[in-house]
Order: structure tokens, then sequence, then C-alpha cells
């Protein structure tokens, strides 16, 4: 999905940014503080959604809308406006939508769930994964993923369960080996756990998905389509059925809070 915003004042186009970078985590949005630059990037890449300006110096919100659309008949048209009046005229031209300022996630959400052309997204992420339920991991073609060592596939539970926050290898540990006293003499082997990783996240084209520091690990959530996250995000309230990494013990705690939230959604 190519999404454009254009404003010639710098602070109202970041705020538009922003709103549709909240609406849409991880989309990228490419800003223009001149229309004419807008036009030159539509006629190299092919623009899904366009945020206008209505009142703009160099060239007018109207004017641009319709340079687009003769680049691109299907492109979506958001106006944005502090300007009721313009809207009668804006809607001629067949737009997906018309935002007043200030422009929030809110409205851009709304903006979007109505577009005139709705837009096929492409499959971004290169691993799917599934937490409710049994812990399971596929390629971005629905096809298990294998580790060399089953143990990989718990330690990137665990990291999942971080929700893309960093893990100290103890705390790793003291998860993985749960029910041995010394937890952390078993570092060796956890380095052998993240070479499998690393191993199979390169066969997968997604070698970033770990990322690793002295002593500490986690994971880049982008790479991932993932229920939790889409849970603990909003996105869909009927996911969590009560059961979460049913296969691993010390996701209990997990469970728990996620039955917590359940209840109070």
């Amino acid at each position: 999905m190519t999404i454009i915003a254009v404003d010639d004042e710098k602070l109202a186009l970041d705020g538009c940014i922003s709103a549709v970078k909240k609406a849409k985590p991880g989309i990228e949005v490419n800003g223009f503080q001149n229309g004419n630059d807008a036009i030159e990037f539509a006629k190299k890449n092919k623009t899904d959604i366009a945020f206008l300006d209505v009142e703009m110096r160099s060239i007018g919100g109207i004017e641009l809308a319709t340079k687009l659309q003769e680049i691109n008949p299907s492109v979506n048209i958001i106006f944005v406006t502090g300007y009721s009046e313009y809207m009668k005229e804006a809607f001629s031209l067949y737009a997906s939508g018309y935002i007043m300022k200030p422009v929030t996630a809110a409205k851009v959400t709304d903006a979007l769930d109505h577009l005139r052309y709705p837009v096929k997204e492409s499959v971004d992420y290169r691993l799917k994964v599934i937490t409710f339920g049994n812990f399971e991991v596929f390629d971005k073609n629905g096809i298990p993923v294998d580790f060399t060592y089953s143990r990989t596939k718990e330690l990137l539970a665990v990291l999942i369960d971080a929700n893309g926050a960093m893990r100290t290898f103890d705390q790793i540990m003291e998860d993985l080996w749960m029910d041995e006293d010394d937890a952390g003499s078993h570092s060796s082997y956890l380095r052998n756990l993240f070479a499998d990783m690393q191993k199979v996240f390169a066969e997968l084209d997604c070698s970033s998905a770990l990322i690793r520091r002295r002593g500490e690990a986690c994971i880049d959530r982008n790479f991932f389509k993932c229920d939790y996250f889409d849970f603990l995000e909003g996105k869909d309230d009927s996911l969590f059925s009560g059961e979460y990494m049913s296969q691993y013990s010390w996701a209990e705690m997990t469970l728990g809070r996620l039955m917590t939230l359940s209840d109070e959604i």
C-alpha cells in the first residue's frame, strides 16, 4: 500500500503523517510540501491513497487531485482542510473522503474504512505466529517452520511473549529451563538455539527479525503476523478464546493477564 500526504505547512503535514501511522501502525507515508513533487512521485510509484490539503500555495489540492487521477484513475483521494465550503467541489472529483482539521487517527481510520477503491494490502510479514491455543510458526505461504532443535521454537515463543521488548539471556533461560535449579548453566546451549533461529530466519529472508545485543535479545515485530500482537492492539477482540501457548507452562502468567484484559473488553 502506497500512501502520500501533501500539505505545504510542515507542522500540518507532520500531524497528518503521524495520524496515519497511528491508524495504520507500520505503514510508510510519503510526505510532500510541494504538490509538484507529489506528482513526480506518483508518476514513478503507483499511489493507492493521497491525503491532500485543499489550500496550498504551489498547487491547490483540487487541481492536484485531478492530476493524480490522470496518472492513476483508481487513486483514493482524501481531502484534508479546515474549510467545509470545499466539500461539494471535492466530492465532485469522486473523492474517497474529506477530513476536517485537526487530523486524528480516528478520522483517518474512518476514511480508510470507506475507500472508494479498496486497496488489497500485500503480505509484508515473513512469519505467521499463532499463540492462542498451541504456539505454532508458519512462513508467509502457510508452511510450518522447522527448526533443528525443538527448544528453538520455544525460544521464539519466549521472544514473542515479550512483545518486542528486550529479554536478558538470564530471563530467557529461566523460562526455557524453569524446572531446573541451575537454569543459567545452559548458556552454551542457548547460543546454539540462537544460531539455529538465525539460520532459519536467513533462509526465510528475515535475518533482521532477530535482534541480539550483548547479553539480551528481542524480535522485530514488523516481520511477524501474530494473533497475540493483534489482540493487544485491539484489532480483533474475538481472537482470544482462553488459551495461550498451551504447551508452555511459563506462559501461564501472560495467560492470566490476557484473561483479565479479555474480561475488561
